[in-house]
């Protein structure tokens, strides 16, 4: 046999040329971009810091930012106390 003829052959030309489309196909495979979460402030107001003298806005404040912070999974500050009613 003849080496001209082992290459001329269609089959052995498709096999290299869909050799080379794989190839070509993997190395130009997209990369996946990941998103980063941005945090949001909600406020931009100035606060003051809590009255540490006052037990039931202290409380209110912890339970407060316990459950959202149980909630979201991430971690909590807290901006602000206002008393209600």
């Amino acid at each position: 046999m003849d080496f001209v003829y082992i290459i001329t052959r269609p089959g052995v030309i498709m096999l290299i040329v869909l050799a080379i489309a794989i190839i070509y196909a993997l190395y130009f495979k997209p990369v996946k971009k990941h998103e980063e979460e941005k945090e949001t402030q909600v406020s931009k107001a100035e606060t003051t810091p809590l009255d540490l003298n006052d037990e039931d806005a202290t409380v209110a404040c912890l339970v407060a930012s316990i459950d959202y912070h149980q909630e979201i999974k991430k971690d909590v500050k807290v901006m602000s106390v206002r008393r209600v009613g």
